[in-house]
């Protein structure tokens, strides 16, 4: 026997679902269909719970699939799938490896390098604090976290601090290479984040606030970016930094450190200053014609000239 929706289409357009129960039988060598019982509309079944209950009360007189319903009845669930993408990709940039030898050369006593898998991938899912991710790894199945403590987390920034500019570096040349980057175009821009509380003595210090809040000492940082959104580096700065300064300091270091040959830098005009396209002149780099054009033609009228701007 098994069970059958009948549907009845009415003049008004609208249209009923009866459920039967159905019994198969052989006559003459043909197989026959009997309607056992008319159990009634479907819509109003589920809507009373008799559907539930018939099925529950069948559950009971079935030994096999009463066991298969207590077999896959769960207590409590983890997220799973995210951490299987997520770390095949984080092995394919060589992070894992690069951070175990980062690790290996500190007196950590702890998973640091899954410590700071962890804290991405609650970036990557659902970003919280040191604390709040500490919490939510317990909602997601890697038992390689097991004995990773919160102070943990704050203990590998101290090693991530010390090597962030040789990962910056290594992840930037596997990255090139697996998404096929274009370099031509590279972004910069800045943002401001405040302290409360005891502020480190050389970074904290008082500035223009993009929180709003000119009443907290606090400090600058700078991303730089390809077309594609891609990070390709960032600096943190002190908070009294205007942004032109900033950028004249990663503009410094962009070619030595990351290879690129011809870059043309975009900024807004928080970035444009006589000293700033000077720098760019100096490093033969490209910006687009109109950006500090008040500024680049009194760089032409002294005699300088900016020649390296573009159509």
């Amino acid at each position: 026997m098994f069970f059958r929706t009948k549907v009845f289409h009415r003049n008004d357009g609208s249209r009923r679902t009866y459920l039967e129960l159905v019994a198969n039988h052989r006559v003459d060598g043909k197989v026959r269909q009997q309607v056992i019982a008319q159990l009634g509309r479907l819509e109003q079944l589920r809507a009373e719970g008799v559907v539930d209950r018939l099925v529950a009360g069948l559950a009971r007189h079935s030994h096999e699939q009463w066991l298969r319903m207590e077999a896959l009845h769960a207590e409590r669930d983890y997220a799973y799938g995210p951490v299987l993408v997520f770390r095949r990709l984080w092995e394919e940039l060589g992070l894992a490896q690069a951070l175990r030898e980062a690790f290996e050369g500190t007196d950590a006593q702890y998973a640091g390098e899954e410590a700071v898998f962890a804290m991405v991938l609650n970036r990557v899912m659902e970003p919280h604090s040191k604390r709040g991710a500490h919490g939510w790894m317990e909602t997601v199945y890697r038992p390689q976290w097991e004995g990773v403590e919160v102070h943990h987390l704050y203990r590998a920034l101290d090693v991530l601090h010390t090597v962030g500019s040789k990962l910056e570096e290594g992840l930037f040349g596997r990255v090139r290479d697996l998404f096929q980057l274009d370099l031509t175009l590279m972004l910069f821009d800045t943002t401001s984040t405040y302290f409360e509380g005891e502020r480190p003595e050389g970074l904290a210090e008082y500035g223009y606030s993009r929180d709003r809040r000119s009443d907290r000492r606090q400090m600058v940082v700078g991303l730089l970016m390809t077309r594609e959104g891609i990070p390709v580096c960032h600096r943190v700065f002190p908070g009294s930094t205007v942004d032109a300064a900033a950028f004249q300091k990663v503009l410094q270091e962009l070619r030595p450190r990351f290879g690129i040959r011809r870059v043309v830098l975009v900024g807004d005009r928080g970035l444009v200053s006589e000293t700033t396209l000077e720098e760019l002149d100096k490093q033969r780099m490209d910006y687009p014609d109109g950006i500090g054009a008040a500024a680049a033609l009194r760089g032409v009228q002294r005699g300088a000239g900016t020649g390296r701007t573009l159509p």
